[in-house]
């Protein structure tokens, strides 16, 4: 193996199929997530067409009925989020993903025809169905990124990633406000991202990949960087380990990550799902005006997000700063600057539209810090089994996201009355304060001890010791210590 070599192996190539998992990752976050979203502007849409174009017929739907609508996708999400992270950790992310995508793209097309046939409970019932599909995304996604991302590209990689939810958040309001006032109306908010759901799993289907052993299209530099680095972060790329369930459910790190992340979840859906109508009610622009001020804090979040990698990136590889140093800090500015915010917002006057926006746009551009804070640590504590903890955390998350409007449905009653909301988002605000807390004095950034079965332990034990590959058996002078920095 020539020096050449060796360095290529250590490194990676800069671009490679690696980069291509992460982007199809990055792109099913995008359409998942738009049309999880896009139900926000495309109910002002449909039960109010002069906001939008009148040649589209317009529905009337109670304010309870619009609240279970909007969290309907969140009440199928909880079913199927621990069982797609079991499912990916044990047979692979690539076929569920697959499935995922195209049952959720056609149940997009198929929404306009249901609420014309049943009204706004086949609605209902249409997008608790695509919500099922939903779930298992993220577990999905997290389980397909620690099979293909060496740990030190965890925090780029991984950041790109969920950058998925910021993008898919800006095409879910604005596109479907663009859309909802178009010529085309209303329906195609629902029919646009799901033909591109197809396209997508058309295109996964031939480029996707399990693992990098099962990738038709990677180099052998590539594979063996990949493979070496996951050696070092202890990822098992065989037959995956029996899971431990008694040590995951009674492990102290995970039931402060997965309380953390639920009191995030509080805060990001209740701005997800109420932005909308907080705009509506409190300044009353068009349904096109009230998209683009919607969607304008989450094109914030996105560039944000970026800064968040760049500066993940700059501090551990120039500044050498430890994983929980920087996992605490960052999570601690992307919680509790948004509880901050809340509160102020909960005190502005209804004229002052510069000052409201600033207060969104503060919050939720620190909300995408929680990506590196909080959400990689999954992977942190368990690369084996990141999917299934996701999955595990993401069903408390989207049980948030169930509760969420409801509770704010019975509290605002009167969308225009600002004392209402602001009981929502002084509430929102200690609950943020208190998941963070536990985060910062419980947390834990290290691989834990059941990450790996005892039987798979026993098996290697009583096993002869693997010879070594071909490529790397000819350098006598190298031995796999040379890549611990991977």
């Amino acid at each position: 193996m020539t020096i050449k070599s060796f360095n290529l192996v250590a490194k990676g190539p800069k671009w490679g199929v690696r980069h291509l998992q992460v982007l199809f990752l990055f792109l099913c976050a995008t359409l998942v997530v738009a049309q999880r979203f896009n139900m926000s502007v495309a109910i002002v849409a449909f039960t109010n067409a002069n906001s939008s174009n009148p040649n589209y017929p317009e529905y009337r739907l109670t304010e309870p009925q619009k609240s279970y609508t909007i969290s309907s996708p969140f009440w199928g999400s909880c079913c199927t989020q621990m069982m797609s992270g079991y499912l990916s950790s044990r047979f692979g992310a690539k076929l569920l993903l697959l499935t995922i995508m195209l049952l959720t793209a056609l149940l997009s097309i198929a929404t306009p025809f249901a609420l014309a046939w049943g009204g706004w409970q086949m609605l209902f019932w249409v997008r608790f169905v695509q919500g099922i599909a939903m779930g298992g995304m993220w577990p999905c996604l997290y389980t397909h990124l620690a099979k293909w991302c060496p740990k030190k590209e965890a925090n780029r990689m991984g950041g790109v990633m969920t950058t998925g939810l910021d993008c898919g958040t800006i095409m879910g309001f604005a596109l479907s406000g663009v859309l909802s006032a178009s010529p085309l109306g209303w329906p195609s908010a629902f029919y646009v991202p799901g033909y591109l759901g197809i396209v997508w799993c058309l295109i996964f289907l031939r480029y996707g990949a399990n693992s990098p052993s099962e990738s038709k299209f990677i180099s052998l530099a590539e594979r063996k960087h990949i493979e070496l680095a996951l050696e070092q972060n202890q990822v098992i790329s065989g037959a995956a380990p029996p899971v431990p369930w008694l040590q995951i459910l009674t492990s102290r790190p995970f039931i402060v990550l997965a309380f953390c992340k639920m009191s995030q979840a509080c805060s990001f859906f209740t701005l997800m799902q109420q932005i909308p109508r907080y705009i509506h009610g409190i300044f009353h622009y068009s349904i096109a005006m009230n998209a683009l001020l919607s969607a304008l804090p989450f094109v914030v979040m996105l560039m944000s997000s970026y800064g968040f990698i760049f500066l993940a990136e700059y501090l551990t590889r120039r500044r050498d700063i430890s994983l929980p140093i920087l996992r605490k800090t960052i999570n601690t500015f992307a919680t509790w600057t948004p509880a901050v915010a809340l509160v102020i917002l909960s005190y502005v006057s209804d004229q002052n539209v510069v000052g409201s926006m600033f207060c969104l746009i503060a919050a939720t551009a620190a909300i995408s810090g929680q990506a590196i804070g909080s959400s990689l640590n999954h992977v942190d504590l368990s690369p084996n089994f990141a999917g299934l903890l996701f999955g595990i955390s993401n069903t408390l998350m989207s049980t948030a996201g169930v509760i969420s409007p409801i509770v704010i449905g019975l509290t605002v009653t009167d969308e225009s009355d600002r004392s209402q909301w602001r009981t929502v988002f002084l509430g929102i605000s200690v609950i943020l304060f208190l998941g963070n807390l536990m985060y910062l004095i419980f947390g834990q950034m290290a691989v834990q001890s059941w990450n790996d079965s005892p039987s798979k332990e026993t098996e290697t034990e009583a096993s002869p010791k693997p010879q070594r590959a071909p490529a790397l058996a000819a350098e006598e002078t190298i031995s796999v210590e040379r890549f611990n920095y991977l």
